[in-house]
């Protein structure tokens, strides 16, 4: 490498000796040498002409500013306050001649028609939902403690099965209790026995009294040893059904029907009444309970609830009543305008003919609120409010049919509070914020968007309730809002044919849209 550029180096000094030998080279020098002379002797004549004919006016001007006779301005000052001032006004004019340049595509670009997507003010049904946090809570959860003492023999389920009431889980070594059984079961047979006897000697001490062959005394005291006898049995059949229920609670079984959790005590471990574990947790699943917290202000929202007559005591069921049910009047949706379907806005139901019980709808979601886990009512409300929160516990009831809802799970859930229908309702994106407050830009005839401020109501999944401002007829913008403004001319895209009816093309794709026939 080195070598080589040794080559290069020698190879240019070369090159260069052969131009500089060059006679060309020479004249071409002498040539551009002169040039060059003339036009420094140019410059230096031009600038010296400028200083002379500057140089008396900047003094001048000096003077009469600074009220100074004797200032003087040197030549070299005057040719910087030359140089600068004409490098200002080469500046201004430059950016002012850009300015106009951009403002002049700014203009036009304003004046661009945007391409927009529209939908239309329809009359509607908002289903106004009060949201919150609950925990699902199991309706029953039963710790199973040993009634008797004994050595744990036997399991007969697996940690995470679904029980049913009654069914046998677990045995306690029952032969201490057998034994006893027993033993009761002999005593009791011995005593009666003996009863039976002093019956027998009773009732001839009774014909020998009567023949006056034996004291009263005797005949006294067969009678009391009968009456002892049939203490003594009673005495017998007690013991006899305690060894029975002994026995009884050593076979252990499900007080509910549920799902049973990890056992907490392994077969061949001696258990006692006394133990503070216990054996097995069962937690009832079907129905299950959610609590959940709902703000103190809601309350008045729930009244219909709040004034029922007292339901009677029954056992819980995680269905509401379904017989003769009547929907109130305002609720009654028209078909296919309900946004939810598997919901309905509070009601009474008749339970009998004396009372009738509110039935609230309630809805479980997942912790995203992504996906709908089940459907339910609502059950109870507690009697107080919770002064730390200023909130007020509610229990939701839900069948649970599917296993989607866990203990202690958290999920959102949603209270179908009312149902407004015949109401203005709009799209949630046509929806704006800034400096008019709430606001939609209005389509006019003419292609042209105005400004509109809104006072909204509810918001019901993908609409909004229009409290003011719009009426039922009118075209919103949905989409492509970021480079409008009052006045705007727009261009309708395809997406809008439902919206608008004089612009062609199809709805874009997951466009939610509603039949002509079942539109208001």
């Amino acid at each position: 490498m080195k070598k080589l550029l040794e080559q290069l180096s020698a190879l240019t000094q070369k090159i260069w000796a052969s131009i500089r030998n060059s006679p060309k080279w020479a004249t071409l020098a002498a040539a551009s040498k002169a040039r060059y002379l003339l036009a420094h002797q140019k410059v230096c004549a031009a600038n010296q002409k400028m200083v002379a004919y500057t140089q008396p006016k900047l003094e001048t001007l000096i003077r009469r500013v600074s009220k100074n006779t004797a200032f003087t301005l040197s030549a070299k000052a005057t040719q910087i306050i030359v140089y600068v001032a004409i490098y200002i006004v080469i500046s201004f004019i430059w950016h002012f001649i850009g300015g106009l340049l951009e403002d002049s595509n700014a203009r036009n670009a304003r004046m661009r028609p945007v391409s927009v997507v529209t939908a239309p003010v329809k009359l509607g049904e908002i289903t106004v939902i009060q949201t919150a946090l609950g925990t699902v809570t199991p309706r029953n959860t039963v710790t199973v403690y040993p009634q008797v003492s004994g050595i744990l023999s036997k399991v007969f389920f697996k940690e995470g099965d679904l029980v049913q009431a009654g069914q046998l889980l677990a045995l306690i070594d029952p032969r201490p209790y057998e034994a006893s059984l027993k033993q009761a079961q002999g005593t009791l047979d011995k005593d009666k026995a003996l009863l039976a006897n002093a019956e027998l000697d009773l009732k001839r001490y009774d014909t020998l009294l009567k023949q006056d062959s034996i004291s009263h005394q005797v005949y006294a005291t067969q009678k009391a040893l009968v009456q002892q006898y049939k203490g003594n049995v009673l005495t017998d059949e007690g013991a006899l059904s305690n060894a029975k229920l002994q026995l009884e609670f050593a076979h252990i079984t499900s007080p509910i029907n549920g799902r049973i959790g990890l056992r907490l005590v392994d077969p061949g471990n001696l258990v006692q009444p006394s133990s503070t574990n216990g054996l097995f947790v069962i937690t009832q699943l079907q129905p299950t309970t959610v609590l959940f917290s709902v703000p103190q202000d809601t309350i008045p929202s729930f009244k219909k609830f709040l004034q029922e007559p007292p339901p009677a005591e029954t056992v819980a069921n995680s269905e509401p009543p379904k017989a003769d049910l009547q929907p109130v009047a305002n609720a009654a949706p028209e078909k296919g305008q309900h946004a939810h379907p598997d919901l309905s806005p509070a009601s009474p139901v008749k339970t009998d003919a004396a009372t009738e019980k509110v039935v609230i709808p309630i809805e479980s979601w997942n912790s995203n609120s992504s996906k709908k886990l089940a459907t339910g009512y609502l059950e109870s409300i507690d009697n107080e409010i919770d002064v730390t929160t200023g909130t007020v516990k509610l229990r939701g009831i839900f069948a649970n049919e599917d296993m989607t809802l866990f203990p202690n799970q958290f999920v959102n859930v949603r209270v179908v509070l009312d149902v407004l229908p015949n109401v203005v309702v709009i799209p949630v994106p046509a929806v704006q914020r800034g400096t008019p407050g709430t606001f939609v830009y209005r389509l006019n005839t003419n292609n042209t968007v105005s400004v509109v401020p809104v006072k909204l109501g509810p918001v019901d999944g993908e609409n909004v309730q229009v409290v003011e401002g719009l009426s039922p007829g009118n075209i919103v913008v949905v989409d492509g809002t970021d480079k409008l403004r009052n006045g705007a001319k727009v261009i309708v895209g395809q997406a809008s044919v439902s919206a608008n009816p004089n612009a062609n093309g199809y709805p874009r794709n997951g466009q939610r849209q509603k039949n002509p026939s079942q539109a208001n």
